[in-house]
């Protein structure tokens, strides 16, 4: 199955939808009609920050969300979306470097990254690389399409606990079995690698959030 262009949204919330996710159902049933679209859609809210939340959206390509945006339907549909917005947003889309299968996880950890001197994109290319796949693609990793010096990293997780104590990195899977994935694959060691990463690249954000599947119907 191709890779899909996925939809990151990072928004301001209000209250009702911190109370109530099921409030956008209306709108994610009007989003799943449209053309393009791989439901389910994502949507969590930050648990460092509750006043922050996110949405994922999967899509055959970007032309297809374009057209989404460009339908007479689309004012309809951010009337839809008022209850749950509150002020603020800032869109991404990405194509990661393989499936997305950590929005499904119990908690999914979100990484944007900027990096510092384009130069520097393909040895940042190959820290995440060995990272995403000592993780067995657990965390995926691609440059954002409107800006391909930003980094967007999510990765899954059982916990947010089984993340805090693994690897520093920006989430991880279990220590132990990471540390064993890492030495197979990868040289030089995870902390020196991590170390050479935040060197790098900037860290703009992160942050967990336990998402919640809409499949529109």
């Amino acid at each position: 199955m191709p890779i899909p262009t996925t939809e990151l949204v990072i928004f301001d919330t209000t209250q009702a939808v911190r109370n109530d996710r099921s409030i956008l159902s209306p709108a994610f049933k009007m989003v799943s009609k449209f053309n393009g679209i791989q439901m389910p859609a994502y949507v969590g809210t930050h648990i460092e920050n509750p006043g922050k939340g996110c949405v994922f959206m999967n899509w055959d390509s970007l032309a297809h969300h374009q057209t989404m945006l460009a339908s007479p339907s689309y004012p309809t549909l951010l009337e839809a979306l008022k209850p749950a917005y509150g002020g603020w947003s800032k869109m991404y889309h990405v194509i990661f470097n393989a499936q997305p299968i950590a929005l499904k996880q119990p908690v999914t950890e979100v990484l944007l990254l900027t990096i510092k001197n384009p130069s520097h994109r393909t040895e940042v290319f190959d820290i995440l690389t060995k990272i995403s796949d000592s993780t067995k693609k657990m965390l995926v990793f691609g440059p954002a399409l409107e800006d391909k010096n930003v980094i967007i990293v999510v990765g899954g997780w059982q916990s947010v606990e089984v993340c805090v104590e693994g690897i520093a990195i920006f989430g991880c899977a279990d220590a132990i079995e990471f540390k064993a994935h890492w030495q197979m694959v990868a040289n030089p060691e995870p902390k020196a690698a991590l170390e050479r990463l935040y060197t790098l690249a900037s860290r703009d954000h992160l942050f967990h959030s336990t998402l919640t599947p809409f499949s529109g119907k």
